[in-house]
């Protein structure tokens, strides 16, 4: 079945098997480079979603301590199933606490609100059997086309207020704000480095990619359901050291520019060897995390791709 290549701006496409193979090639190249890097004492703990805004979260009580921490600073954002507790503080860091009605607790998910814009055609809401009513994760094509069918590449992304859209009619065109945040990465001070690397591991898909890992298996089968990671490769425009409000911990911010568009990467500092400065590619594999900009000139969309894809559709 026929799916647009990733990366690019033409209305290409490539077999399921084709961009398997692509992706499995990727993902071989991220796991050498972070075998390089443990082998050279970096990577000294497995960096998290909650790891990468300088939170320390390796147990149930770590997270239930610090969703008691912010609820009380929390704004409270209702929705039909329950109510979020949004915590986010001016330096970009964000807790999405769950609730029911009732009081009790369901559930806990980061963001980061940053610079990244992505325009998205959202085409279909993602079920998952362990999902609160508060979780959602939209299907959607980066890029959408003018005429609202397809676009540059499909993705799937995590929504923190996901329930807030639940109204929402599917296909929908619209702005997003999107996190990338890194689980593996490797940095390149330059674009003439990023692609040197890539010749020695024998590939040539650029120094601006996105690939959505989380859709396609290496095997060419649609993952089901579909998972919310992307492997990105990058040039970054921004980046700055943050803190956290709460631990006071360090964490890395960085705007980069994809053929995809600008997504905001927060990255868990031990997964560096060096500050991340403008100029700079980064290059691996990222859970996404993004909220809709539902007042950016948001507009209907033909639909089709998930259905393609899977051969089913949920709207």
């Amino acid at each position: 079945m026929p799916v647009l290549v990733p990366g690019s701006r033409d209305d290409r496409t490539e077999t399921a098997s084709a961009l398997a193979r692509r992706t499995a090639v990727e993902e071989s190249c991220a796991y050498g480079a972070r075998r390089r890097a443990v082998a050279a004492g970096y990577n000294r703990r497995v960096p998290s979603q909650f790891s990468a805004l300088g939170f320390t979260v390796s147990s149930g009580e770590d997270l239930a301590e610090l969703a008691s921490h912010v609820a009380g600073r929390a704004d409270t954002i209702n929705a039909r199933e329950g109510q979020y507790l949004k915590w986010a503080p001016p330096s970009g860091e964000q807790l999405w606490l769950q609730v029911r009605h009732n009081g009790d607790a369901m559930g806990m998910n980061p963001h980061f609100a940053g610079k990244s814009c992505v325009p998205v055609t959202v085409e279909a809401r993602v079920t998952r059997p362990a999902q609160t009513p508060l979780d959602g994760t939209f299907l959607a094509w980066g890029n959408p086309s003018d005429d609202g069918a397809g676009g540059g590449y499909p993705l799937a992304f995590d929504c923190p207020d996901a329930a807030v859209h639940e109204s929402l009619a599917l296909p929908m065109r619209v702005d997003a704000q999107i996190a990338a945040f890194a689980q593996q990465l490797t940095m390149f001070d330059t674009e003439a480095a990023c692609l040197a690397a890539q010749a020695a591991e024998g590939m040539t898909f650029g120094s601006r990619t996105f690939i959505p890992s989380g859709l396609i298996s290496p095997s060419g089968e649609p993952v089901t359901p579909p998972e919310s990671h992307a492997l990105i490769t990058g040039h970054v425009l921004e980046a700055s050291e943050q803190q956290n409000s709460v631990t006071g911990a360090p964490f890395w911010w960085a705007l980069v520019e994809t053929d995809g568009g600008t997504f905001d990467v927060v990255v868990d500092p031990e997964l560096l060897s060096a500050p991340i400065e403008a100029g700079n590619v980064v290059s691996g594999w990222f859970w996404l995390s993004g909220r809709l900009l539902v007042g950016n000139d948001a507009r209907a969309s033909r639909g089709g791709w998930f259905k393609r894809l899977t051969g089913r559709g949920r709207s």
